[in-house]
């Protein structure tokens, strides 16, 4: 999608934590517990860019979505925009970040208020940003037209439109207040595939208009090869590898990113052996008994003994492409480097089950 790779960092995320508090009832009161739900997490994003973030439910890329948005407080770590430490600002400082960081939801129903017309709903983040009551229709026509809807459909209620129409109306409704970063939280997964693809090329083209910058929070990587220039997979709250897109699907290196990359629909015929032998089994572990090591050892392939007992740091094996595991695949020593230490090449005896 965009091009801003390497550009200046418009976003960066520094060991960011969060953390939720359950409660078990039981005969005699309950206790509480706590689930690290994103857990010491770095990332940038830099103008113009697409990253994209992937990986199973549960793994907590919403919930490091919303800590973008702050829709979420951090526990740990902070959050920068444009060099500023947005973690801890109050609500009347948010104001001026909040314009330029949106968020588009993944149901978009569940995101427009039933009881407003699309131009009052569209017009709120207008007059938010200063625009004068004279302007404000005209402007809310204009950005029905621009995601590809008539202005002759700013007195609808969202109920009156189909499911890709209403996500259109979410991102009308984000773009109203003229925002740099828009955060988009598996924003096609709710929508027929044809329906999809509209949507995705919608995104292009007003990443390329507006020269906006996305974080593009998917499950299915399928959809994400299409709209990123880089992509993080997180798993059990942790970031396992960071790639630039194409690479990531040409030569993953992390076993769970390889499972993913296996199980994105592709036909038969041109589906190898050793690829269905990638396919990940078994659930992720209780993240309230997370293991110790590796977290993804309990169904990895691979596995050691010395990944239950040391959890393997995010380390650079080629040129911005950074995995976590003891065992990468594929990859030679000579690119076995670590992040500021020394690394023992991975054992080529090794492979997959």
């Amino acid at each position: 999608m965009g091009s801003g790779v390497g550009g200046t960092p418009l976003l960066e995320l520094k060991n960011l934590e969060v953390e939720f508090t359950t409660r078990r009832k039981g005969l005699v009161g309950g206790s509480s517990q706590r689930i690290k739900a994103v857990d010491d997490v770095s990332l940038v994003v830099s103008e113009g860019e697409t990253l994209g973030l992937v990986g199973e439910s549960g793994c907590g890329k919403t919930s490091l979505a919303r800590c973008v948005v702050r829709l979420l407080k951090p526990s740990g770590g902070a959050v920068y925009f444009r060099g500023t430490n947005i973690s801890n600002l109050g609500t009347r400082d948010l104001r001026s970040v909040r314009r330029e960081i949106q968020m588009v939801f993944q149901d978009p129903e569940a995101s427009l208020n039933p009881r407003k017309r699309v131009g009052q709903i569209i017009a709120t983040g207008l007059r938010l940003r200063g625009v004068g009551p004279a302007q404000v229709e005209n402007e809310v026509r204009s950005l029905l037209n621009q995601v590809g809807l008539s202005s002759e459909h700013i007195n609808r209620f969202p109920h009156e439109f189909s499911g890709g129409q209403r996500q259109r109306i979410g991102i009308a409704r984000a773009l109203a207040v003229e925002p740099t970063l828009l955060v988009l939280d598996e924003p096609v997964s709710a929508l027929d595939v044809s329906v999809q693809a509209q949507v995705i090329n919608l995104l292009d083209d007003l990443q390329a208009a507006k020269s906006l910058s996305y974080i593009f929070v998917a499950h299915d990587l399928s959809v994400v090869r299409h709209v990123s220039d880089r992509i993080a997979v997180m798993y059990l709250g942790k970031v396992v590898e960071v790639s630039p897109a194409e690479d990531l699907y040409d030569k993953p290196i992390h076993p769970y990113t390889s499972a993913l990359l296996s199980a994105v629909p592709i036909p038969e015929r041109a589906l190898s052996q050793a690829r269905r032998q990638k396919v990940v089994r078994g659930e992720p572990a209780d993240p309230l008994k997370l293991p110790s090591g590796c977290r993804f050892h309990n169904r990895c392939p691979r596995m050691t003994d010395i990944c239950t007992k040391s959890e393997p740091p995010l380390v650079s094996y080629y040129e911005g492409h950074l995995a976590a595991c003891h065992h990468p695949l594929d990859v030679a020593p000579s690119y076995h480097v670590a992040l500021g230490e020394s690394r023992i090449p991975t054992s080529s005896a090794i492979v997959e089950s």
